[in-house]
């Protein structure tokens, strides 16, 4: 869930050449299109696992130029959607495999944009190790760590199997970059320990909060003259369709810019446990079309779905479609069998007959 460079990342790879090792220059591929017209951009931003197969976060900015803003959308990992050939947690969309090779960062952008319909021109796939040297790189980020449990305890967690300790203190803290990755792939504690309230989401949220920090601490001219060397050192590590002669014409673009100018919002989604998948985010897909269409200028969300793009789902004679794409029955018999955990807070208020609202800045 390591993002909090993506402002860096994303704003500030201007004048460096990804041609050279793991760049991979691959735009003939319908995953990615060409940057169209009225001065707007959409990169899909990732951060691949310990095994370089999952992605464990990922983000689609969308740099308005004329505009000078960045509309940041994060996408669940856990969301649930229909990849290669069954419905999983869309993390898989990296790691599915075709004919022995692996989808990864195309793969990734081609579920991405359709479920949200935006066409993405870049994307950057890296992993947690590239983003704690790189941060190392910057320097230390001021940055209050919460008291996530209200005990003082703060952040800890322990994964032996991917050699992940983590350990802040509750309190502000100027952060070195593995510091920075344990802030940002933190969700819970050891031995059942309360971490976040709402899992994923908090920690969505956290990541948003540290990126616009980030840039209000380190977007500057000394950061600009630095960035070369940063790069160079993880050229080889950076999976990206971004050329210089790409993004060097909006360098001009990024003066004065702060986190004023940033927008962020998260899949609205509704939660649900599944015997294949475990606990996966169902995305309300009429909400999330009213916020792409909100938030991104060139977006179409005519023919978005998260569902088989192959098939129409049947309708029994009593029954209805959720939002997020469940067929259920309103038989009361059939209903009673089903798990309130796996029903859906979409399914409910169409059983019970409830209008949903929504707003992208709820009360």
């Amino acid at each position: 869930a390591a993002l909090g460079i993506l402002a860096v990342v994303f704003l500030l790879l201007m004048g460096i050449d990804f041609t050279g090792g793991a760049a991979k220059l691959r735009q003939e591929n319908t995953a990615v299109t060409a940057v169209g017209n009225g001065g707007i951009i959409n990169v899909l931003v990732m951060c691949t696992d310990a095994d370089g197969l999952r992605t464990d976060a990922m983000m689609l900015a969308s740099y308005d130029t004329e505009a000078n803003t960045i509309n940041m959308l994060s996408i669940p990992r856990v969301m649930r959607m229909y990849i290669g050939n069954r419905y999983q947690k869309v993390n898989a969309a990296h790691a599915f495999s075709t004919d022995g090779e692996i989808a990864g960062a195309l793969g990734t952008c081609e579920a991405v944009s359709r479920i949200t319909g935006v066409p993405i021109n870049y994307y950057i796939d890296f992993s947690f190790a590239t983003m704690e040297k790189v941060m190392d790189k910057i320097g230390p980020v001021e940055f209050e760590i919460p008291d996530v449990g209200n005990d003082g305890v703060g952040m800890v967690y322990d994964d032996p199997a991917q050699d992940l300790h983590i350990n802040l203190p509750p309190g502000i803290r100027q952060l070195n970059g593995k510091e920075i990755v344990h802030l940002l792939r933190y969700r819970k504690g050891n031995n059942g320990r309360q971490g976040y309230a709402d899992g994923d989401i908090g920690r969505i949220k956290m990541q948003q909060s540290f990126i616009k920090a980030l840039v209000d601490q380190k977007l500057n001219i000394a950061l600009i003259s630095k960035l070369p060397d940063i790069f160079t050192d993880v050229l080889n590590e950076v999976d990206t369709n971004m050329r210089v002669s790409d993004v060097i014409k909006y360098s001009k673009y990024l003066t004065n810019f702060t986190s004023a100018g940033i927008r962020t919002e998260t899949i609205p989604s509704d939660a649900l446990h599944e015997e294949a998948n475990g606990d996966v985010l169902v995305p309300n897909m009429e909400a999330l079309k009213a916020l792409i269409g909100d938030m991104f200028k060139n977006a179409d969300t005519s023919n978005v779905k998260y569902a088989n793009p192959n098939e129409t789902p049947k309708l029994q004679s009593d029954g209805y479609i959720t939002t997020g794409g469940y067929v259920r029955t309103t038989n009361r018999a059939t209903l009673s069998g089903i798990k309130p955990s796996q029903i859906t807070n979409d399914e409910l208020c169409i059983l019970r007959g409830v209008t949903q609202v929504y707003t992208p800045t709820p009360t």
